[in-house]
């Protein structure tokens, strides 16, 4: 019983000091120009630029970031000019509308160039989903002499790049996944030649 006692007496004194703790001052940093120094240790002139500090908020009406049916859709994605045009951000039709005259204005892709690598793990899908396009194609393997001298005359920096071609070999366009090919491509039935270099 004088345990018991004992127990329920330093019980109490527990709490009691529990009511009353203290702990250390909490030391906070914050940056408004340059580095992170302790808000204790600012001078007048940082407490005044912090007083005066701005919030910046992003205009969501025009942002493509705060349009995500806008960025779904590949053939944005492959040109980038588009996004760069506020009043067609404000439009969604209207840039479905842009995005596929501008394919069909310069014609269709008549053959394409895909640069690969042995161990680029990208490279499967587009490879797969080119055979299936019916374009004439040369496939690049970039690690060959060859094919990296070939790379830097088309100014490659990543594989898997595709470069469609028109109807006298120039630059249509350029994707770097399927889903950029399957909004630049669409359906193709045909069959096509194949060139390795």
């Amino acid at each position: 019983m004088e345990a018991r006692k004992a127990k329920e007496a330093r019980l109490a004194e527990l709490k009691s000091q529990l009511l009353s703790v203290q702990g250390t001052p909490t030391e906070v940093y914050s940056r408004i120009v340059g580095y992170y120094r302790s808000v204790r240790n600012w001078n007048v002139g940082k407490r005044h630029e912090y007083t005066r500090r701005k919030t910046y908020q992003l205009d969501h009406g025009t942002s493509p970031l705060a349009q995500p049916e806008l960025l779904a859709q590949p053939e944005l994605l492959a040109q980038p000019e588009l996004l760069a045009q506020p009043e067609l951000l404000a439009q969604p039709e209207a840039v479905t509308v842009a995005a596929s005259s501008t394919r069909h204005e310069s014609g269709m892709a008549q053959a394409y160039m895909l640069f690969t690598r042995q161990t680029c793990p990208g490279c499967g899908p587009v490879k797969e989903y080119l055979q299936t396009s019916g374009l004439p194609a040369t496939i690049v393997d970039v690690d060959t002499p060859d094919g990296l001298e070939a790379a830097r005359q088309y100014n490659v920096m990543a594989t898997p790049t595709a470069i469609l071609l028109g109807r006298q070999g120039e630059e249509q366009a350029r994707a770097y996944n399927r889903s950029q090919l399957a909004g630049l491509l669409g359906p193709r039935t045909a069959a096509g030649a194949r060139v390795s270099l």
